[in-house]
């Protein structure tokens, strides 16, 4: 016995009839446009920074701007609850910012855990950068790709070890 009902089958429609292709394309719009509805609102009122791709203010925050609550743990929640509900309505998303930008999240929070890398603006940086590459490889299950997208779009700055390059070092190659 089936226990799930087809939305037609529960006004008393017949499934292959007119009216129950009305019943059922009524309610996949409404189902639709309640969930498109329900993630604008989230994103509105509790975190605005969630809206949009993400990579561009991922590249801003990398070449040395600060930008309060981009990468927090509102936007965290808020950006992947949205981009579920933005998914399950149908709405046409690319994958790869949504993607950066939560790693980037995720990659900002586990920064404050540690605090060699929370207070350091420059280490955080270079966490950043780490989590702007993992957000494209899981985008596109390419870690190689990844890796070069954050060397040539996203990082704009990779200091040298001083221990690699320090002065006794080259004198004795030279």
């Amino acid at each position: 016995m089936d226990n799930w009902l087809m939305w037609p089958e529960v006004f008393s429609q017949a499934r292959e009839g007119v009216g129950g292709y009305i019943i059922s394309y009524f309610f996949y719009i409404f189902w639709a446009m309640s969930f498109a509805a329900l993630a604008a609102s989230l994103v509105r009122q509790f975190a605005p920074y969630a809206c949009g791709s993400g990579i561009p203010e991922i590249k801003t925050i990398l070449s040395g701007f600060i930008i309060r609550g981009y990468l927090g743990k509102w936007t965290l929640i808020i950006k992947s609850v949205g981009i579920m509900l933005s998914v399950s309505a149908g709405l046409c998303l690319g994958k790869e910012g949504p993607m950066v930008h939560i790693a980037s999240c995720i990659g900002n929070i586990l920064s404050y855990l540690f605090p060699k890398y929370g207070k350091n603006e420059a280490k955080k940086r270079e966490i950043l950068s780490a989590a702007a590459a993992a957000g494209v490889s899981v985008a596109f299950g390419a870690p190689i790709g990844g890796v070069l997208f954050s060397l040539e779009e996203v990082s704009y700055y990779f200091p040298f070890s001083p221990v690699e390059h320090s002065p006794e070092k080259i004198q004795t190659l030279g």
